[in-house]
């Protein structure tokens, strides 16, 4: 076991506490000092033939992706197993589709929203939530849709005059206005408010709500 230090059978040793043993473990008798693993018996036999020998390979009629998951839970990778036994744990993985990963601690459950939030991040975060929210996604896109037009028409030459300047200046921030306003009720309601601000798309976003065009 200790030529593999990051299998969970020698993280034993290393523990000194009976909380730290527990995390490794399902139970332990402290009186007999004997440990309890809810796993497959048979497979943990190979696991042992392989820690005693070096040697690993399938348990005759077990689903090599059973027994690999077994192996991960123990600290092992499909490198340990021998080259006839990882050419069929390839070719099943390739097959199913399925790729496993070691045991996960739970995480800790979201605190959940009062209602009222939850309908307004859906209103705005999902557009095919309600009619409300398609309303409200059709009202954005025409925002931009505007704004993208008076952008292209400050450029034109005919466009600089003082009259058709004041309506630019108008309408562009009018534009503004409803892009900010939704950034800030869109933050508001999120649930986590550092994964909103650190999303690619709201990064790029926040600083376009200050952007004017040339014309102004």
């Amino acid at each position: 076991m200790k030529r593999l230090p990051l299998s969970r059978l020698s993280r034993l040793h290393r523990c000194v506490s009976e909380s730290e043993l527990l995390e490794l473990c399902d139970d332990y008798d402290r009186d007999r000092n004997e440990f309890f693993f809810d796993r497959h018996s048979e497979a943990f036999s190979f696991i042992m033939l392989y820690v005693q020998h070096g040697k690993l390979r399938f348990v005759p009629h077990m689903c090599e992706l059973s027994f690999y998951n077994e192996m991960l839970y123990w600290g092992l990778e499909s490198a340990d197993l021998q080259p006839c036994c990882q050419r069929r744990l390839d070719d099943r993985l390739s097959d199913c589709f399925v790729h496993f990963f070691p045991e996960e601690e739970p995480r800790a459950p979201e605190e959940p929203q009062s209602p009222w939030l939850e309908r307004m991040r859906r209103t705005f975060e999902e557009p095919a939530s309600s009619l409300a929210a398609q309303i409200l996604a059709s009202v954005s896109v025409l925002f931009v849709v505007i704004s993208m037009v008076m952008l292209c028409a400050s450029t034109l030459p005919d466009w600089m005059t003082a009259e058709t300047t004041d309506q630019h200046r108008i309408i562009e921030a009018v534009c503004i206005g409803w892009f900010t306003a939704e950034c800030i009720v869109r933050f508001l309601v999120s649930r986590d408010k550092c994964e909103f601000v650190c999303r690619p798309l709201n990064v790029i976003d926040l600083p376009s709500h200050r952007t004017t065009s040339p014309s102004l």
